[in-house]
């Protein structure tokens, strides 16, 4: 643990930020360049083409493939898209994560080359091809096709089913794309999924020969220019395979793998630039909650609420307002104390070790999940003026349900991570039943040790068995089990920075919060009583109140910016900021 001594010089700013503060302050000063600012009169093609004026803006302030491999760099730039430029976070997620770090990662650097040199100036965009109609996010089972022709692969769509859907390329600018296929060898044996990369648009934003693109309808959450693609005979460069030094192929299209591991890492290699996007996109929801926290906590401390002719308090003292947004601010400070030290993990981890992986989709499910609640209580809490983009809470719900469904539901990471992990458990005998003191901080502690491994041994009989009633019975508990797990986790990452005293002010809300929400489990399980229900919820009244005592501070280690952010209720002559705000031409 952390002590007193440790932190004497750290600042609570310093606990929250992941990464280098100059660079977290250069890309609010980017992303707030008022050149790209979105306005009222803006059609959703106009939001699209400003976007991708401010990606090639930010890259040329950036660059690409320096950000791509420096993780910290990369949750940053994620980070305050998230916060100050919404439009950008499809595209960035394509851009940096899924292309240009796949292209770092997984070939050689001659063979990278031309590609990455486009994307360090986005020359071209990067984008990558996963998903299709009928696999959806279950990419294992995409049928889009890479067959050897004697010097390279052409790459094919069998059917209508099996079409790319649906990433961000209808926009007519250049493209260099990484393409998940089947790689069909040349004696027609099926050698699993791949990656590839391709020119799918040339420098006059064109579709390449052999590719058919169409742009979807109109997307009210968040701007994106989704489309469906199609092969019909793509040719692919050789060279172009990104094998990651697991195989090779001879000039007869003879694939032989490096050893017998091989095959076996080869799916795991092809899609670990997946496992840093989960994380990425889990940082930014993190940090759209810090954001509508920020936002909707300012204002409810200032916003007055006439409820007799004496009596005016502000909105922050109606109970339902404080216990709601303070509970929200101490479960996401704890997810983002937890979520630095997941990135910190991830920096020097194998992403393709299966320990990793489950890791971050736990993550994901645990951090993405609470992001959503947060941000909609916000948005509700505001009432009127959480409605104004101006006020940006409700676009960041655009953001958070483009993330959360972008591999098709968080609940299935959460589900498959879960599963795993309740095997993992399986010798980890669940603690003696005996009844706890929610006053007691170590039986705090104790309590979501006990769900933990308790729920994990509720599943095992589900996992005794492959088949289908037995899979589809354990999803709740492993759903379960994935939020218990991280939320152990979380409570042991704030307990070691807890001699700052509103880390410690956090760390009590979230965990008398955690324990209330399951009340009914730990009470059916004899871990609590009626009396210690009752006790528990008094000590989350207290843990709030103090919590609230901490506010401003908690606030201000956010290190956000309230002219930058320019939300109309951030200031406190809310008529006049509506007043200038509506005068002013730039946004007309």
């Amino acid at each position: 643990m952390v002590t007193q001594g440790d932190l004497e010089h750290t600042s609570l700013a310093e606990v929250l930020r992941h990464g280098d503060l100059e660079f977290h302050q250069q890309l609010q000063k980017i992303l707030s360049n008022p050149d790209f600012r979105v306005t009222e009169k803006q059609s959703q093609e106009q939001r699209r083409l400003n976007a991708y004026d401010q990606l090639k803006y930010l890259v040329d302030e950036i660059g690409t493939r320096a950000v791509a491999t420096d993780l910290p760099k990369l949750f940053a730039v994620f980070d305050w898209c998230a916060v100050l430029a919404t439009d950008l976070i499809p595209l960035i997620s394509g851009h940096y994560n899924l292309a240009s770090g796949s292209l770092a990662t997984l070939t050689d650097s001659d063979s990278a080359a031309p590609y990455l040199m486009d994307l360090d100036d986005a020359t071209a965009v990067g984008v990558m091809l996963l998903t299709e109609y009928e696999c959806g996010s279950n990419i294992g089972f995409m049928r889009t096709t890479a067959t050897w022709d004697g010097d390279g692969f052409v790459l094919n769509t069998p059917d209508p089913r099996a079409r790319k859907f649906m990433p961000s390329v209808g926009i007519p600018v250049g493209r260099v794309c990484v393409i998940g296929a089947r790689f069909i060898d040349a004696a027609g044996v099926d050698q699993g999924v791949h990656l590839f990369t391709a020119r799918l648009r040339g420098a006059d934003g064109e579709p390449a020969p052999g590719v058919t693109i169409t742009q979807l309808d109109h997307q009210p959450l968040v701007i994106m220019d989704n489309s469906v693609i199609s092969f019909d005979n793509l040719r692919i460069e050789r060279h172009a395979w990104l094998a990651n030094n697991l195989a090779t192929i001879d000039d007869n299209g003879v694939l032989t793998w490096q050893d017998a591991d091989s095959p076996k890492r080869a799916f795991a290699s092809a899609i670990s630039q997946l496992t840093v996007g989960r994380l990425a996109l889990s940082s930014c929801l993190n940090a759209s909650a810090r954001s509508a926290l920020y936002i909707a906590l300012r204002y409810a401390g200032q916003r007055v609420v006439p409820m007799t002719a004496t009596d005016k308090p502000v909105m922050l003292d109606i109970p339902h307002v404080r216990d709601t947004l303070l509970t929200d601010l101490a479960g996401t400070v704890a997810r983002t104390i937890f979520g630095d030290a997941t990135k910190t993990f991830l920096a020097g981890a194998d992403l393709t070790a299966r320990d990793a992986v489950v890791k971050v989709m736990l993550a994901k499910h645990f951090i993405q999940k609470h992001a959503l609640d947060t941000v909609t209580d916000c948005r509700l809490k505001m009432a009127a003026q959480g409605m104004f983009s101006a006020n940006r809470v409700a676009n960041y719900l655009g953001v958070c349900h483009a993330a959360i469904t972008g591999e098709g539901d968080i609940y299935v990471l959460g589900s498959v991570a879960g599963r795993v992990l309740a095997k993992q458990l399986a010798a980890t005998a669940p603690p003696e039943i005996t009844l706890h003191d929610p006053s007691d901080p170590a039986d705090r502690a104790r309590l979501l040790c006990a769900r933990t491994l308790t729920v994990a041994r509720e599943a095992q009989p589900h996992l005794a068995t492959p088949g289908l009633e037995d899979r589809l019975a354990v999803v709740p508990h492993a759903l379960d089990l994935a939020e218990a797990y991280c939320s152990e986790q979380a409570l042991q990452a704030l307990e070691a920075y807890a001699a700052l005293p509103e880390i410690a002010a956090v760390r009590d809300v979230f965990v008398l919060d955690r324990i209330n929400q399951d009340s009914t489990w730990y009470l059916t399980h004899g871990l609590l009583d009626i009396a210690a229900v009752a006790t528990l919820q008094q000590e989350l009244h207290r843990a709030i109140e103090n919590l609230a005592g901490h506010l401003p501070a908690v606030l201000d280690a956010f290190g956000f910016d309230d002219e930058i952010l320019g939300a109309p209720v951030l200031s406190a002559d809310l008529p006049a900021a509506w007043e200038a705000r509506c005068q002013d031409p730039a946004r007309r």
